[in-house]
């Protein structure tokens, strides 16, 4: 148990005899410090300065230039001076040195007279002109004769006048008493024995015939699609709405064209209007079953004025004005930019009537 106690002591004692261990030969084992770098500086003073700058820069050019000045020329023409006697001085000839014979003359080299070097210029030859292809002309063609005769006629000359008969010129007379009948040179016209024929050339003198037209197929006459009538049930309606109904039941419209509407594009039309149609629960009109009627264009959007009713039941005048109301809003705030309907179709969908029943909608 001393031993135990006692570490915290060994441990302290050890770790200060370390400390001063490297505080007394820490130094021996440390590197020698690098030697300073020194740089040399000379000192100047400013002329010195001023004069390594000076001897760097380029010598200025010169601002000011001479101007060579001209020789002044006079207008006058120089004087010529003849001399009174042209003969020229003779000079006595000068007697030549005759040379040392004794002295033995050097011998010259022997020259080599220049090679005359003529530069060599190769001939150029020109090259051969193109040979011209031969004009070719085309023969005229002969005019057409139009004189058939048993006897052919050459063509005459053209200044030769045209006359029945072939006829010479007049001849001098070998007289000057002789009187000579004057007559004027005729030929007869160009004639043939037969009209020449042209020549036959590349053009097309025939063309196939075109085929006839097919036959147009008979229409299949299509069976006129009966016309759904509108149930009304018998109530005591206004003269107004009977009168409405009795002019719809008159009219007989004209069979549409087009194949017909199917059920799904039918439930699409209703479902667009009956997402914008209520019903007022607690009011009368909500036992009120109206058939409105309306025409649309071929973008989908009702006809102005075309909005009318047809038929109501269940319920009183007013009954029948609220719950007409509530449909005509449904239908003209659903339509937006036009009902979706198949344009091929239009003349299926042009007039449409729509029955609102609050407990069941359909379309017809």
């Amino acid at each position: 148990m001393d031993s135990r106690l006692n570490i915290g002591h060994y441990i302290s004692g050890g770790a200060h005899a370390l400390l001063i261990g490297y505080a007394l030969f820490g130094g021996v084992f440390s590197s020698e410090p690098e030697p300073p770098v020194v740089t040399g500086v000379d000192i100047i003073t400013s002329e010195q300065f001023d004069a390594l700058f000076t001897s760097e820069r380029p010598p200025s050019a010169a601002n000011e230039v001479e101007v060579p000045v001209a020789p002044e020329i006079s207008d006058a023409p120089p004087a010529i001076v003849i001399d009174s006697d042209p003969t020229p001085e003779q000079n006595a000839p000068e007697v030549a040195e005759t040379p040392d014979t004794e002295a033995d003359p050097e011998t010259p080299a022997p020259i080599t007279p220049p090679v005359d070097v003529a530069e060599t210029v190769p001939e150029i030859t020109p090259p051969a002109p193109p040979e011209a292809a031969p004009e070719t002309s085309v023969r005229p063609n002969a005019a057409p004769v139009t004189r058939v005769a048993p006897e052919a006629v050459p063509t005459p000359q053209p200044d030769v006048r045209i006359a029945d008969v072939d006829q010479a010129p007049t001849a001098e007379a070998e007289t000057e008493t002789e009187v000579v009948e004057t007559r004027e040179e005729t030929a007869r016209q160009e004639a043939a024995p037969e009209i020449p024929t042209e020549p036959k050339t590349g053009a097309v003198t025939s063309s196939v015939r075109p085929k006839a037209r097919p036959n147009r197929p008979t229409p299949t006459e299509r069976p006129s699609p009966t016309q759904p009538t509108a149930e009304v049930p018998r109530t005591a309606s206004s003269d107004s709405i009977a009168d409405a109904l009795a002019e719809a039941q008159a009219e007989t419209p004209a069979a549409p064209s087009g194949p017909p509407m199917t059920q799904g594009e039918k439930d699409a039309l209703r479902i667009s209007v009956q997402e914008c149609w209520t019903v007022d629960v607690g009011s009368q009109a909500a036992n009120v079953i109206v058939t409105v009627g309306m025409s649309l264009d071929r973008d989908g959007r009702v006809v102005g004025g075309s909005l009318k009713q047809l038929g109501a039941s269940g319920g009183d005048e007013n009954a029948a004005r609220a719950a007409y109301e509530a449909a005509r809003r449904a239908i003209l705030r659903c339509q937006e930019g036009g009902y979706k309907l198949p344009i091929e179709k239009y003349d299926h969908w042009r007039n449409v009537e729509i029955t609102f029943n609050p407990e069941k909608m359909r379309r017809r």
